[in-house]
């Protein structure tokens, strides 16, 4: 159900220029765009951050998106979890079994590596209590740099505010991503 419908346009100029702008191969998040639109220089904002963890962060691509698949399925966005595996399976090189792992998997399922699996136990204890314990961190810091672990925990956190933005506001599924699928028994 959608409560917050697109926003029309004509839109400001610098969100017309950056709607125009988007170029994705696959579905493009217009229906998320056209939401935050109502709100001009959050959109802006929004999209700043978004990019920046994207295009311009230190994490592996591969561990980014697991980090944000997992929390698009503990959130229960079907919208970011879907978009993120359209985009990125492939490009990230996860199997079809990876990926209905981030949806109903467990940290130590055998698909991951032990990198895969400090990423999604973060994930995991940062939706359950909202932060990290002291032992998970020790083991992380082991293995990325504090800028990466800064990055990691900004990712987790950007990508719950996405989830709980799209869930509260019923923002449509996009044509052409991936959709939640039920947990075989």
């Amino acid at each position: 159900m959608t409560r917050l419908p697109p926003r029309p346009r004509p839109y400001e100029p610098d969100i017309e220029t950056m709607m125009d702008g988007m170029r994705f191969d696959g579905p493009a998040p217009r229906h998320l765009m056209q939401a935050l639109a109502h709100a001009p220089k959050f959109l802006m904002r929004f999209q700043a951050m978004g990019g920046t963890l994207l295009f311009s962060g230190t994490l592996p691509a591969r561990e980014r998106e697991i980090a944000i698949m997992r929390t698009g399925a503990r959130t229960g966005s079907e919208y970011e979890w879907g978009m993120h595996v359209r985009l990125y399976q492939k490009r990230c090189d996860l199997s079809d079994a990876q990926i209905r792992a981030t949806l109903h998997g467990k940290p130590d399922d055998p698909v991951w590596t032990m990198r895969d699996t400090l990423i999604l136990r973060a994930v995991d204890e940062l939706h359950d209590t909202s932060t990290v314990s002291d032992a998970l961190w020790t083991e992380l810091a082991a293995h990325w740099s504090p800028e990466q672990l800064v990055e990691l925990v900004l990712t987790i956190g950007y990508y719950h505010m996405a989830a709980f933005f799209l869930n509260a506001t019923g923002v449509a599924l996009e044509d052409g991503a991936a959709r939640f699928a039920a947990k075989a028994e």
